[in-house]
């Protein structure tokens, strides 16, 4: 069995290759593989070498390619959790774009993780969907069916870790949001979903799957 000072040391290589990666995918897969074994050995950001704690809050805005199958309103849903999981608020910005409101290391993350998981998913509801077609099955609502599973799947993995690392947003970033977001409206991040098991269950799968980081070990 691995010491924590192993541990530590794998987590710190993680974090590393999370920051100075030019390859995207993998950036992204060591940060959310870092946050999965600090969350299984109980170790706090706290404990790591060369983490910093962020007082500057910033605002980090990610701006969503279209394509031929593309789906926008699950993006809502989707920011929601990576912004709890990494300490961050979230808004959008007319119907595109989405904004992480945060210390800029949570916000930077957040945005990161964010665009790997949202373009994954619309990648694989287009695989999905042309599956359907293929097989002759309905595909009306198959997208957001899909999708909505996809959120739930990455919903249920980083929560877990959320919890056992008590991860919450900081109170001088739920002040300050507060005040910045007076007089922001709401808008309906509501589905039209088709009545398809197999398809929520299919997209929660691959939702964990893309959320659990396979293959990275540090």
């Amino acid at each position: 069995m691995e010491n924590r000072e192993d541990i530590l040391k794998k987590i710190e290589k993680l974090l590393a290759l999370a920051g100075n990666n030019p390859n995207e995918n993998e950036a992204i897969a060591a940060a959310l593989k870092a946050q999965e074994m600090m969350a299984k050995y109980n170790i706090e950001f706290a404990d790591v070498q060369g983490s910093e704690v962020k007082t500057e809050i910033v605002r980090e805005r990610y701006t969503p390619k279209k394509s031929s199958h593309y789906v926008s309103k699950w993006k809502y849903s989707l920011a929601q959790i990576i912004a709890k999981n990494f300490c961050c608020k979230t808004y959008s910005l007319g119907r595109d774009a989405i904004v992480f409101y945060g210390y800029e290391k949570d916000a930077k993350v957040a945005l990161q993780v964010f665009g790997f998981l949202f373009e994954t998913g619309n990648r694989l509801a287009d695989k999905y969907y042309r599956r359907c077609k293929k097989e002759g099955r309905e595909t009306k609502g198959i997208l957001n069916t899909y999708l909505t599973g996809f959120c739930a799947g990455i919903k249920e993995v980083l929560d877990k870790q959320c919890v056992a690392l008590m991860v919450i947003v900081p109170k001088e970033v739920e002040e300050s949001f507060n005040d910045y977001s007076k007089g922001f409206r709401q808008i309906s991040n509501k589905l039209n979903t088709a009545n398809d098991s197999r398809a929520y269950r299919d997209g929660k799968q691959e939702g964990r799957e893309a959320a659990t980081a396979r293959g990275i070990e540090g």
